[in-house]
This record gives C-alpha cells, structure tokens and sequence, in this order.
C-alpha cells in the first residue's frame, strides 16, 4: 500500500472518528441551557431563570457513565440557580454550576460552548463561541480569558 493510500484511509478514519466524539447528543442539549443562563446574566433579566428543562436534562444522564455522575452533581446546583431571586444569588448559584459542568465542556458536543475565566471574580462562566463576554463584570465585558 502506498503512502497515498495509508494517508487517505488515515484522513477518513480520523474524519469519521471526530464526528462520532462529538454530536447532538445530552450534552450538548445540556450547554445549549448553559448558554441561555450565560445570555440571561450578561443581561441581567430580572425574576427567577427557569432551570426546569436543565434539571429533567441532567435528571436523564449523560452519554456516558462518567458524564452521568458529572450530571447527577449538577441536579442540586441547577435547581438552586432556579430558586435564586438576587442577581448576586444568581451570580453565585451559576457559578456553582459551571464549576459542576465543567469537566463536560466540548465533550461529546457540538454546542460550541467554550468555557471562560475570569481572574477578578476567580469564576468560570460557560458561553458559546470564542468571544469573552463576562456575565460577572457589567462594566468589564471583555474581562476574561478561554480555557
């Protein structure tokens, strides 16, 4: 077999295999909830942020076992962002949450959910795309760095 061949059959296999990694699957559902609270903080909307439809998502488990228990922590975490009423109480619940969800990030997912730190507050925030948009800092936006 000649190394155009061995290159080719490389190319394909590494194709199929990225495809089959990532995918439309529990956990991207879950960081598309993820960047409705982000978008919902950077806005600062005011009432409660429903966390019902993250909740029954992470109540389903994940696509994997390790994943699944990754989820299962998460439970609490997301029901008390639901319960939050102050935007400091939302902030810190959130916060919380992400820290939980973390290990998940850009695993088996094509959300195209980044996730981000911010080194005044010391916290993480998940939000799609590479753009650093901090939900913690109104005033500073831009203050943050990708993982």
């Amino acid at each position: 077999m000649n190394i155009i061949h061995k290159t080719l059959i490389i190319s394909v296999l590494c194709f199929f295999t990225t495809q089959a990694w990532a995918h439309d699957g529990k956990t991207t559902k879950v960081m598309e909830e993820m960047i409705k609270f982000h978008d919902a903080l950077v806005k600062e909307t005011s009432g409660k942020i429903d966390t019902k439809k993250l909740t029954e998502l992470l109540a389903k488990g994940a696509d994997d076992k390790k994943d699944t228990e990754t989820f299962k922590k998460a439970i609490p975490l997301s029901e008390q962002l639901g319960k939050a009423e102050t935007l400091k109480d939302k902030f810190s619940a959130y916060s919380l949450l992400v820290d939980s969800l973390s290990p998940v990030v850009g695993h088996h997912d094509k959300s195209k959910v980044n996730l981000f730190y911010c080194p005044m507050e010391k916290k993480k925030w998940i939000a799609k795309g590479d753009n650093v948009v901090n939900p913690y800092l109104k005033n500073m936006r831009d203050c943050g760095e990708k993982q």
